[in-house]
C-alpha cells in the first residue's frame, strides 16, 4: 500500500510537467555582425536540431552501447537497473548509483532535475514513464540528442558534431560517434579541447563495449581505436566579440528571456577588423610566450564598439582583460593631460607634462579624468601626470573617441538592435553623447592630440600601450604580463603595435569613404529617376 500511495503521489507530481517541451526546442538565438551576417548561436540555444533520419546507426549503437542498453526494450525505466542501484545505495548510505535510462535523462535535462537525491530520482522515474507514453522511441532519441550538452559550448549533437569535427551528425565516422558518446556523462571533463586523453581514452571504453556487445567486429574494434583524433582547430577572429557580445545581452535582458531563445542580435562588430586586429595581435604576442594582450575599437561619432580583443588565446582564457583589466598608463596621459588644460583655458606644453599639468587647479586632472572616461584610481601631483593611473582598454579608446570627436563622449555598446521570434524589436540602441571637454575650436592647441597614433612603454617596462585617435576609428591596445613582468623586445613590440593601431585605423577610413560614395551614387541615382 505504501508503494502504491508513493507511486500515485510522483505520478501526480510528474502530470504537473508539459509533455510538449520535451521535444519542443529553444530556437538558436543568432549573433550577427554589422552587416547582418551571422557571426554565431550563441548562449543555451546554440543547438542546430537534427531529424531520426540523419541520425546513423552506428551512432545509436554507440549511444545505447554506453548510456542504456536496453533502451528498446523497456518502457522508460529499467527495473532491474533500479533494483541493482538501490542494494548500491544503501550499502553505500548515499546516492551514488543513479541507473538512468536515456529516458530518465531526457527528463532530467529537459526539466532542469538537477538535485542528487531520491525524491529527485522517482519524480524523474515518474516523467520517463510519462515521455514514454506520449512519444515513441525514436523521438525520444531524437529529442535526447538535440538537448543534452556535448561540452565546450556545444549543444545538441549536430553542434557538437560541427564544433568538433566539422560535419553533419549524418557524416559521422565510427570513432567519432564514439568519442561524442564519450562526451556525455562528464562533458567539461570529457571534452577533447579540455582533456584530449580523457576523451580519448573514453572514446576507446566505448568501442571496447561496441564490440563485447557485438554491435563491431573485434576487428574493426582494433582499427577504431587507432584513428587519430581530427579536431577541427578552434580559433575564430570573433571568439573575443562573441564573449563580449553576450556578456552585453545578458545585462540587457532577464535570464530566462535570453535562454528561451529565437533572439536576432545584431551587434556592432566589423568583420574586416576584427580580423584584422585578431591577426595582428596573433603576429604581435606569437614570439613571446604568456604575453598577454587586450583590445578595443570605437567609432568615435556613434559610439559603436567595431573590435574587441580579450585575451592572447580567448579560447583558454575566460578573463576579458579589455573590459576588466586595470593597468597603468604612463606616458600616454599625455594627450589627456594637454586635452584637460586646453579646456581650463591653459596652454598645453608639449612633451613637458608636469609644467602643463602645474597650470591646473589641484584635483581638476582627476575630476576631468573621470569626466572622459578613465576609472582610475589616481595618485595626485606630478605622479599623475607622468600617468600614474590604471584604466581598462575600453576606458581608454572611450576617451580617446573625446579626442576624435571634438570634446562629445558618446555612450559605448556592443548591441545595436535586438528582436524576438516574430520580428519585434525588444532593444534598440539610438547614438547618443554628451559634451565633456567644450575647448575644441578650430585653432584650439588640441590640434596636437587629434588624429595621432601614440605609443609608449611605461616604466618600469611592464605595460605597453598603442593608441590612435581618428575620425573614423578610436584604438587602444595593451601589451603586457597578467603578473607584471618587464617586457622583452620592446622597441620591436612598440614599433608592431603602433602600426596595428594604425592599420585599423585605416581600414574604417577606407570603409567610411567606400560608403560615402556609395551613398552619393544612390543619391545621384535618385535624382536622376526623380528627374526622368
Amino acid at each position: 500500500m505504501l508503494a502504491i500511495l508513493v507511486g500515485v503521489g510522483y505520478w501526480v507530481m510528474a502530470s504537473r510537467y508539459q509533455m510538449k517541451e520535451v521535444v519542443s526546442m529553444p530556437e538558436r538565438t543568432l549573433l550577427l555582425d554589422r552587416t547582418g551576417k551571422e557571426l554565431a548561436a550563441i548562449h543555451g540555444s546554440r543547438r542546430r536540431l537534427i531529424t531520426r533520419a540523419e541520425i546513423p546507426s552506428h551512432l545509436v549503437k554507440a549511444l545505447t552501447t554506453r548510456e542504456d542498453k536496453d533502451f528498446f526494450k523497456h518502457g522508460g525505466v529499467h527495473l532491474r537497473g533500479v533494483a541493482r542501484a538501490t542494494l548500491r545505495n544503501l550499502t553505500d548510505r548515499r546516492v551514488s548509483q543513479g541507473a538512468s535510462t536515456i529516458t530518465m535523462q531526457l527528463a532530467r535535462n529537459t526539466f532542469e532535475l538537477r538535485q542528487m537525491s531520491l525524491h529527485r530520482k522517482l519524480l524523474e522515474m515518474a516523467i520517463a514513464f510519462r515521455i514514454e507514453a506520449n512519444y515513441s522511441k525514436d523521438e525520444i532519441l531524437t529529442a535526447y540528442l538535440n538537448r543534452i550538452y556535448f561540452g565546450s559550448g556545444a549543444f545538441g549533437i549536430e553542434q557538437a558534431s560541427q564544433s568538433y569535427f566539422g560535419k553533419k551528425t549524418s557524416d559521422l565516422t565510427v570513432p567519432e560517434a564514439a568519442l561524442l558518446v564519450g562526451i556525455i556523462r562528464a562533458p567539461h571533463d570529457f571534452s577533447p579541447r579540455n582533456d584530449e586523453e580523457a576523451a580519448l581514452r573514453e572514446r576507446d571504453e566505448v568501442l571496447r563495449r561496441m564490440a563485447d556487445d557485438g554491435q563491431i567486429t573485434f576487428e574493426q574494434r582494433d582499427q577504431y581505436l587507432q584513428a587519430p583524433l581530427h579536431l577541427l582547430p578552434l580559433r575564430e577572429s570573433q571568439t573575443d566579440a562573441i564573449r563580449c557580445v553576450r556578456r552585453h545581452l545578458n545585462e540587457l535582458l532577464d535570464k530566462n528571456d535570453f535562454l528561451s531563445g529565437g533572439l536576432t542580435t545584431t551587434s556592432t562588430i566589423d568583420p574586416e577588423i576584427q580580423k584584422l586586429a585578431r591577426d595582428g595581435i596573433d603576429e604581435l604576442v606569437a614570439p613571446f610566450p604568456n604575453l598577454q594582450a587586450a583590445l578595443v575599437a570605437i567609432e568615435p561619432s556613434s559610439g559603436a564598439i567595431r573590435a574587441v580583443i580579450t585575451a592572447r588565446d580567448p579560447d583558454s582564457s575566460q578573463f576579458n582583460r579589455a573590459f576588466d583589466t586595470r593597468r597603468q598608463l604612463g606616458p600616454v596621459f599625455q594627450p589627456f593631460l594637454y586635452a584637460f588644460s586646453a579646456e581650463r583655458g591653459r596652454l598645453p606644453i608639449p612633451d613637458q607634462p608636469i609644467q602643463t599639468a602645474r597650470q591646473l587647479p589641484k584635483g581638476e586632472i582627476e575630476r576631468l579624468a573621470r569626466r572622459i572616461g578613465l576609472g582610475g584610481p589616481f595618485t595626485s601631483g606630478d605622479e599623475l601626470a607622468r600617468g600614474n593611473l590604471q584604466a581598462t582598454p575600453l576606458e581608454v579608446a572611450t576617451a580617446l573617441t573625446v579626442l576624435s570627436n571634438e570634446g562629445e563622449k558618446p555612450t559605448t555598446y556592443l548591441v545595436q538592435r535586438l528582436l524576438d521570434s516574430e520580428g519585434a524589436v525588444l532593444f534598440e540602441q539610438k547614438p547618443s553623447a554628451k559634451l565633456v571637454l567644450d575647448s575644441f575650436a578650430a585653432e584650439s592647441p588640441l590640434d596636437i592630440t587629434k588624429k595621432r597614433t601614440w605609443s609608449a612603454l611605461n616604466h618600469p617596462a611592464n605595460d605597453l600601450w598603442a593608441l590612435h585617435s581618428g575620425e573614423e576609428l578610436a584604438v587602444a591596445l595593451w601589451l603586457g604580463f597578467d603578473d607584471p613582468a618587464d617586457l622583452p623586445s620592446a622597441d620591436l613590440l612598440e614599433n608592431g603595435a603602433s602600426a596595428l593601431v594604425s592599420a585599423l585605423s585605416r581600414i574604417a577610413t577606407v570603409q567610411a569613404e567606400e560608403q560615402a560614395a556609395e551613398e552619393a551614387a544612390q543619391r545621384a541615382a535618385l535624382e536622376f529617376e526623380s528627374t526622368n
